[in-house]
């Protein structure tokens, strides 16, 4: 699964509601985030890998 920080319209590893692959917490600002099915463009450590 794939979550979408909206604002930077960067992809991360993770699900809303969690925390990304990289460490972000995506309950902070939750409304920043969305679950997506698109390809992770996050290339920290975690994410891209």
């Amino acid at each position: 699964m794939a979550v979408k920080h909206t604002p930077t319209n960067e992809v991360h590893s993770g699900t809303k509601g969690g925390t990304t692959g990289c460490g972000f917490d995506t309950t902070v600002n939750a409304d920043h985030w969305v679950n997506t099915s698109s390809r992770i463009t996050c290339d920290k450590n975690g994410c891209k890998n």
